[in-house]
């Protein structure tokens, strides 16, 4: 790999600033811009784009870790649908709250169900065939909701395994 970890990130490099491809890569981030029901401040669909962005400043030196990047790492690009769901869950969902909930508008409601559905299926759909290609997916979010279908995707693979979650907070 011709990739120097001392060097600044070369302008359009994947995260970290990496050369990788996602058939190079052993782990692969899929990014879910999501934030239908966020119960405070909304920003948390933009934490994909910030994160790939602010990861080119990282440092890739690690101790006890001989040259980590090697095993590559790569990050799918936002998809254009999950944004477009995203937005209209979004709005629909501020309308609900501002109706009084769920129960004042059931059709916002109902909406808002049916796109995190979609969403989930798509995440699981994504999660599956990266997992199917021996990828060790990492899901950035987004808000909790996102990493549901990746968590049904891994558990059809691996019955019995656990889940580590974390959370920006």
């Amino acid at each position: 790999m011709d990739f120097d970890p001392n060097s600044a990130a070369a302008p359009g490099s994947g995260i970290y600033g990496l050369p990788h491809k996602e058939k190079d890569a052993a782990v692969v981030f899929l990014p879910v811009p999501w934030e239908a029901t966020v119960s405070y401040h909304s920003g948390t669909a933009k934490g994909p784009k910030a994160i790939l962005e602010a990861s080119a400043q990282l440092d890739l030196y690690d101790p006890d870790v001989e040259s980590p990047y090697r095993a590559g790492m790569f990050m799918l690009k936002e998809s254009a649908e999950v944004a477009r769901m995203a937005k209209k869950a979004r709005r629909l969902a501020q309308a609900a709250v501002k109706a009084g909930g769920g129960e004042a508008s059931p059709r916002a409601a109902k909406e808002v169900d049916a796109l995190g559905a979609r969403l989930n299926d798509w995440v699981r759909e994504e999660s599956g065939r990266l997992l199917d290609a021996g990828k060790i997916v990492g899901l950035v979010g987004g808000d909790h909701s996102t990493p549901y279908g990746a968590i049904v995707a891994a558990a059809e693979r691996h019955p019995g395994m656990g889940v580590l979650h974390f959370d920006a907070h």
